[in-house]
């Protein structure tokens, strides 16, 4: 038993020695149970959508009251024109319009019947379809408390049109979000383990006083990985294209240079990684935990931003898959420009150059 309690006092010690083993040991739980139970929701609620009221009538205007007061919608565009509704879900990012048609009030009481066209953003399916339910709801709730105060029997239908993705593809939505998986694994994780199996076996520190500079090291490091991510990426593309029909509605060269930069932001979360840690195995699991599961829960990729609580809507704006996921389907589904995703990319770069000045830092007080 003596020798037991010696290896056991060893073990311990080490534990308590290794601060950042320690710390995610104790931390990861945590982590999980609060990213898993308040992001895994399917429920929404103030979702944006535009509202083209035609008829301008006592009760379309009660029906755009209902609408507003459920608390699952947010009307934040009023437009005059059907022509409008294109730029509302392009500048204003609306998931859904609902087109009420002239004369609802007559075609109401007169005719018994009313056809309501919905416009749904089908990029993101599991959205579409949710927020289509709530519509439906809605207006069972609206038709039968019209019913019931005239005494009558009315009924209102529903006509959908699919924006960016006219034939509900679940490949449109899950395409983005493995390239931007798939970036993550093979450019920051493999950069944050070169870089630290570099400090664990201390030929870091030889690279630091060797007659080249630090730049020069890290970059050297870092390009090989990221010129696999680059191919992997080119390579799901072009299956998704050929294999799925995956459309790119927008510039093949602008998407190109956008997967470069969040390349870029990658392997400089893996660079601040390693200039964090000391072992390979602590950089594999800060960036495991720390980056991979964050950017799959929290970058809209599976489950809806906007139903989170507000503390991880912000927390989301600080992973760069948040970002690049929208930047990326807005060019291959949306066909947008580089003006209307330059912001994105700025966000995308300016992440790199903090993260690359600050692991440049740590890396001149480890020489």
């Amino acid at each position: 038993m003596k020798e037991l309690r010696q290896i056991l006092k060893k073990e311990f010690t080490h534990i308590f020695r290794d601060r950042i083993t320690l710390f995610l040991v104790l931390a990861i739980p945590i982590m999980l149970v609060l990213l898993f139970g308040f992001t895994i929701s399917m429920d929404i609620s103030h979702a944006k959508i535009s509202v083209l009221d035609l008829s301008k009538d006592s009760q379309s205007k009660a029906l755009v009251d209902k609408i507003t007061s459920s608390g699952y919608f947010e009307v934040v565009s009023y437009p005059n024109a059907e022509s409008e509704i294109d730029g509302d879900f392009k500048e204003k990012n609306v998931k859904l319009a609902i087109i009420i048609p002239p004369n609802f009030e007559e075609q109401l009481t007169g005719e018994k019947f009313v056809t309501i066209q919905i416009i749904s953003d089908v990029s993101d399916m599991n959205v579409a379809s949710i927020l289509n339910n709530y519509v439906k709801l809605i207006l069972n709730d609206f038709t039968s408390d019209y019913n019931a105060a005239e005494g009558s029997v009315n009924a209102i239908e529903l006509t959908s049109q699919m924006m960016y993705n006219p034939e509900a593809n679940s490949v449109y939505m899950f395409v983005p979000g493995i390239i931007t998986l798939i970036m993550i694994i093979v450019t920051a994780l493999m950069s944050s383990i070169t870089l630290s199996r570099e400090v664990e076996t201390g030929t870091m520190r030889m690279l630091l006083i060797a007659p080249v500079k630090k730049v020069y090291v890290v970059i050297g490091k870092v390009i090989p990985y990221m010129i696999l991510s680059f191919i992997s990426t080119l390579i799901i593309i072009i299956i998704s294209v050929v294999v799925f029909h995956m459309p790119i509605n927008g510039s093949v060269w602008l998407l190109l240079l956008l997967c470069i930069v969040f390349m870029l932001t990658s392997a400089s979360f893996g660079m601040a990684i390693s200039a964090m840690v000391k072992t390979q195995l602590d950089a594999m699991m800060i960036t495991m935990m720390g980056l991979f599961l964050p950017t799959a829960l929290l970058s809209g990729f599976l489950f809806p931003i906007d139903n989170m609580p507000f503390f991880f809507q912000i927390l989301a704006n600080i992973f760069p898959g948040k970002w690049f996921i929208i930047a990326i389907k807005d060019v291959m589904l949306k066909g947008s420009g580089f003006l209307d995703i330059w912001l994105y990319m700025v966000i995308l770069f300016g992440m790199a150059v903090v993260l690359m000045a600050f692991s440049m830092t740590r890396l001149d007080r480890r020489r």
